[in-house]
């Protein structure tokens, strides 16, 4: 049996970041947000076990995030695994700054020796917001560079407050992180955000990092940021009711220029499905399959062995099939076939409902005189989970596709047809099959399916992220006969299966 078992990172994300940074001619020269700033001739460097005489406070392994305070007053958010506390975090070598206009803000410049044995691998990292009595705003060159912050068994998602403006080169270089997320900007009464930058090679060399999700920032991302990564890496940023983020079109420009790809996270719940249709219908082409062992079949030892053969009785996709598949732990799942004939049989034999994975010994015959052109199927699909629609949730999954990305809005995403009535080679001979369908997409035209004629499944690939919808939301597609392959004996043109796959989330 395939495992599809996925691994599920979840993140927390908004909109994105355009630059600022320091000024090469002058290390003392800073100007985040426009506001100039100057650091002390004798910047504050601190390790905090050397203004405190207590002994260390270890790091729980249970705990989710690396939050060790010395402060006895620290809280637990439950359902982050977060801590907050009254004083700094005893973990961390720090410079607190002062900027010309008095306001000091502090550096994170790496661990302190005699604690990094105690940073241990965690699910989520997350960092103090204040260092010395100062917001922390910078990260400074390779201040965590070559050092383990996580192993390859655990998520290793870094997590960013909205008050940083810099990660400074080789930062996080070689640290064995698979994702970061710069956490979303309150700018209600401002006109802007604070500005980023992210310097050469801060995320370099982080062979397993595949996601990074900037907020509601502009952001600047300086050469090699992401060198020695994932192949398959998304530079994920916001859009608000189908406007992207002003650094969409950046965004989009440096992934090209490394190989890497762009998401759009919706910061809403849209109630309608969402089609980004073609200039004109595409013509598509089927990738020929095989018949397999899935749920249906009868000896115990082929259950779910997805074993290939022309006798097998299942098709489609296998996600759909195992116990803990695509639909565990759906709450809603709506998949409705109607056809505008249908050939009369006393037992159902040829309704449109055969076309939903009930095996090869029924299927879909069309009910009027001759081969049945312009006769259609009609689906109406919707997934749910009934998750809670935050804005700026997101969760990317591994599986048959890597990532799959869910942002509560399912991706459909490839379609499987058995042409004819498949239930043995004379039926499937003597029936009409199909050679074109016009699909169309909430009453739209999106594209021609081109079929073989073949009695073996046909797989129909959909361009990635063209046709979605929200979780719960329905969608309708429609496909329509425009040419046949004519049977030997019978006039009546059949379908033994037509499923549509989603992208989005998986089961346990």
């Amino acid at each position: 049996m395939q495992n599809f078992k996925p691994k599920a990172a979840v993140f927390v994300i908004s909109i994105l970041l355009t630059a600022c940074g320091k000024d090469e001619t002058d290390e003392n020269q800073f100007t985040p947000a426009s506001i100039a700033e100057q650091t002390q001739s004798d910047p504050e460097i601190i390790c905090i076990e050397d203004v405190i005489n207590n002994a260390p406070v270890p790091i729980q392994a249970e705990q989710q995030t690396v939050s060790a305070h010395y402060s006895t007053e620290t809280e637990t958010d439950t359902e982050t695994g977060r801590q907050s506390g009254s004083q700094t975090q005893e973990l961390y070598q720090y410079e607190v700054k002062t900027r010309a206009d008095g306001s000091s803000y502090a550096v994170i410049t790496g661990l302190c020796e005699d604690y990094a044995e105690l940073f241990q691998p965690m699910w989520e990292i997350t960092f103090p917001e204040q260092l010395g009595g100062a917001v922390v705003t910078e990260f400074a060159p390779d201040a965590f560079q070559n050092i383990p912050l996580g192993d390859y068994s655990y998520g290793r998602r870094l997590k960013f407050s909205p008050d940083i403006v810099s990660i400074g080169a080789h930062c996080f270089e070689n640290c064995g992180l698979t994702s970061v997320t710069f956490e979303k900007q309150d700018t209600s009464g401002t006109d802007s955000s604070d500005k980023l930058t992210i310097d050469e090679r801060a995320f370099a060399d982080n062979p397993e990092l595949w996601g990074i999700y900037f907020s509601d920032r502009t952001v600047t991302l300086e050469k090699e940021v992401f060198a020695g990564c994932t192949e398959t890496g998304y530079l994920c940023y916001e859009t608000f009711h189908d406007t992207p983020s002003e650094m969409a079109d950046s965004l989009k420009t440096y992934a090209e220029q490394t190989g890497w790809n762009t998401a759009e996270i919706p910061d809403y719940y849209n109630s309608e499905p969402i089609i980004d249709y073609p200039d004109t219908p595409l013509i598509l082409t089927p990738e020929v399959g095989s018949f397999f062992y899935g749920e249906s079949a009868e000896d115990d030892n082929q259950f779910c062995t997805f074993e290939h053969s022309d006798d097998a009785p299942d098709y489609g996709f296998p996600e759909w099939h195992i116990p803990c598949g695509e639909f565990c732990a759906m709450a809603v799942r709506e998949y409705e076939i109607i056809a505008s004939s249908t050939l009369f049989s006393t037992d159902g034999k040829y309704t449109a409902d055969n076309l939903y994975w009930s095996g090869r010994e029924r299927a879909w015959a069309e009910g009027v005189e001759g081969s049945g052109i312009g006769e259609s199927i009609r689906i109406t699909s919707s997934c749910g989970y009934n998750d809670d629609h935050t804005a700026g949730s997101l969760i990317f999954l591994e599986g048959d596709i890597e990532p799959d990305i869910y942002d509560g809005y399912m991706r459909y995403t490839q379609i499987c047809i058995v042409n004819g009535y498949a239930k043995n080679e004379k039926t499937w001979t003597e029936n009409g099959r199909v050679k074109r369908l016009l699909m169309c997409v909430e009453d739209r035209p999106y594209a021609y399916l081109e079929l073989e004629d073949t009695i073996n499944p046909q797989y129909f690939t959909l361009p990635f992220d063209a046709i979605k919808a929200a979780d719960s939301v329905e969608i309708h597609f429609e496909f329509t006969i425009e040419e046949v392959y004519a049977g030997t004996k019978y006039d009546d043109t059949c379908l033994t299966g037509l499923v549509i796959d989603f992208m989005g989330r998986h089961g346990h």
